[in-house]
């Protein structure tokens, strides 16, 4: 009965996995084309030298969004493949998604110093973190 239920278990995981691992893909998918999108309206607006900044700013919000996708769904697939999730790939993607933060609303012009200087020391202060776990982790995965 026990390795039944183990078994309806791991069926039931592999098939929400595979289920996420598709909509992983097309979430990319959409944000590949997005990025495309926003750069094929500013090709003929950067031919004229005549930049919309506006659009300028929807593209670098775009292109940072995927770079934050890439590093959540790149740490998916390590746990699919590992069944296990490292302390380095978490604060990678926090690193990631801050550096995004902190980017998007300095473009934006929407920091206040107070609150650059604590998104820096975030930032800082994480890359801290992701450096200490690199020297006192194990140097090679557990089975999975």
């Amino acid at each position: 009965m026990r390795d039944l239920i183990l078994r309806i278990y791991d069926w039931a995981i592999d098939s929400i996995v595979i289920g996420l691992v598709l909509v992983m893909i097309a979430v990319m998918t959409f944000a590949f084309f997005d990025v495309a999108r926003n750069v094929w309206h500013l090709v003929p607006v950067l031919t004229a030298n005549m930049i919309n900044a506006e659009a300028f700013k929807n593209l670098i919000v775009n292109v940072l969004d995927v770079f934050v996708l890439i590093e959540v769904f790149g740490t998916f697939t390590v746990y699919v493949k590992t069944h296990h999730v490292r302390l380095t790939q978490l604060l990678d993607v926090t690193v990631v998604f801050t550096l995004r933060e902190l980017l998007v609303k300095l473009y934006a012009s929407a920091l206040s110093p107070g609150q650059m200087i604590g998104l820096c020391v975030v930032v800082i202060l994480l890359v801290l973190a992701r450096s200490l776990t690199g020297l006192v982790s194990p140097k090679e995965d557990p089975p999975a």
